[in-house]
């Protein structure tokens, strides 16, 4: 009977998982290329990734790996309907088998899905369907890989010299995405080596050897001359400010693109922090300091002030330390807490913190709520009614993004005829486009003076030079309206 409930298990897991697949297979092939997508595809048509991606090292950004991705990917956008939808499902399922769900194996599966569907209307803009935002999750990806390996490697002693080499490749390859992504990995593994330190130094060595190959990484991406040249040209003034004038600017950032932005997250995190204090309260000596912090954690999402959720997260520390009963777990949720805040705490000194850039944050807190949520235990009857929540929950985010995407589908249909149309009649002057609802994909319309994406929109469609792109907009976006505006 318990071999005919764990296959069934399975096979309920496996269907919630290729939902998941299907429907970011959906949206992928629904959304246009848009902005800087154009740009890379433009330019990649006619010249070599791996020349582009060196010369803009030297001109642009330190980020050669994401700059050969972009000019490799971007002019093939069949290609990235697959590959963006693999990537975010394997991120999925590396989440999963890192909790390592064995308590409430549906409902982890079900909460991961209604989080990762519920993130801020601007990081799924930035990341889950702009081809140039995927440049954000093969990093994310390759980190999740990398603990998945590194754990093998630490509590099993799986240990090979392929397996050494390519945790070295990973620490070497990762910060070459992304800035933010250097420092998680280099930040990783200095949390690594200190738990070394004190649990099992024998390791230290090749840990060390990871850490050198992610400086090395990083050191590569820092000091691009593409990179400075901008940072000295294009923000000049941000870089003359001091570190805490720098500090104080991104602040808000912080805590928007941390908390506030991600509702869902920011409740399920508190949630499931409450409920771990209240299982566990008769760990702490201090008699009623568990009801002192489950008020914090229900306070922060609802009060919603910067203050308050740094002292949640504070409390966080706190609460892991005081009613920890196992070593081990406290070691790995201070860690993974440290990576999230880490990720988007180096941001506070960066001029240009946009909701993308705590992509890294947001899906190691996903990471962290699931942990936490495993630790809780459930009746039946609980576990049923949780289970069924959850669906109803996920059913919503479904057609929410249904929604969306169809009404952008239909905007593609009736934007390709214009564009056809325009390309035929080079000599028309005025090239009328359907605009995009702001809040729908990103960058999909060019504003006026948008000269660079204006020359590339009209590159990548074979559009006219001397065409003046003018896009307008619908008051209401229902099918009948697109479709015959």
């Amino acid at each position: 009977m318990e071999k005919i409930l764990k296959n069934k298990t399975r096979l309920i897991c496996a269907v919630i998982t290729a939902v998941f697949l299907l429907l970011f297979l959906l949206i992928c092939r629904w959304t246009p290329a848009a902005g800087d997508d154009w740009v890379y595809a433009s330019a990649g048509r006619w010249n070599s990734p791996f020349e582009r991606a060196w010369s803009f090292y030297f001109t642009w950004s330190g980020r050669l790996l994401s700059e050969f991705y972009g000019f490799l990917i971007a002019p093939h956008k069949k290609i990235w309907n697959i590959l963006n939808p693999v990537l975010f499902t394997s991120i999925y399922v590396l989440i999963l088998k890192l909790t390592g769900i064995r308590k409430h194996p549906v409902c982890s599966c079900l909460l991961l899905f209604l989080l990762v569907f519920s993130v801020g209307w601007r990081l799924r803009m930035q990341t889950y369907t702009w081809i140039m935002g995927t440049t954000y999750v093969i990093p994310l990806l390759l980190f999740f890989i990398y603990l998945v390996l590194l754990r093998e490697w630490l509590s099993e002693n799986k240990e090979s010299k392929l397996r050494i080499w390519f945790l070295a490749s990973l620490n070497f390859c990762i910060p070459l995405y992304m800035e933010n992504a250097a420092a998680l990995i280099v930040g990783a593994d200095m949390l690594v080596l200190i738990y070394l330190f004190l649990k099992d130094k024998p390791k230290m060595k090749k840990m060390t050897v990871f850490f050198l190959f992610a400086c090395i990484g990083a050191v590569i991406i820092l000091k691009s001359p593409g990179a400075h040249s901008r940072m000295v040209n294009d923000n000049a003034g941000f870089n003359a400010l001091s570190v805490f004038e720098k500090i104080a600017i991104n602040y808000d950032a912080l805590i928007e693109h941390t908390y506030i932005e991600h509702q869902t997250l920011t409740i399920a995190l508190s949630a499931v922090c409450a409920l771990y204090v209240i299982t566990r309260r008769n760990l702490c000596r201090v008699k009623y300091l568990w009801a002192a912090f489950v008020l914090l954690f229900a306070a922060a999402p609802f009060v919603s002030k910067g203050w308050l959720y740094l002292l949640e997260t504070a409390g966080m520390f706190a609460v892991f330390v005081l009613y920890r009963d196992d070593e081990t777990k406290m070691f790995r949720y201070i860690f993974v807490l440290l990576c999230a805040l880490g990720a988007n705490g180096v941001m506070l000194m960066s001029p240009i913190f946009d909701s993308r850039s705590g992509l890294y944050s947001t899906y190691l807190l996903f990471w962290l709520v699931l942990l936490l949520f495993e630790e809780i235990e459930l009746s039946v009857y609980a576990g049923l009614c949780t289970a069924a929540a959850l669906c109803v929950l996920c059913g919503m985010r479904i057609y929410a993004y249904y929604d969306m995407y169809h009404m952008v589908h239909l905007i593609t249909i009736k934007r390709d005829s214009q564009i056809e149309y325009y390309r035929l009649r080079p000599d028309a002057g005025d090239a009328w486009i359907l605009a995009y609802p702001d809040e729908s994909i990103h960058s999909p319309n060019v504003q006026e003076g948008d000269t660079v994406h204006s020359d590339a929109f009209k590159e990548y469609y074979y559009l006219d030079e001397s065409l003046h792109l003018v896009f307008y907009y619908l008051q209401d976006y229902t099918a009948e309206a697109i479709l015959g505006a």
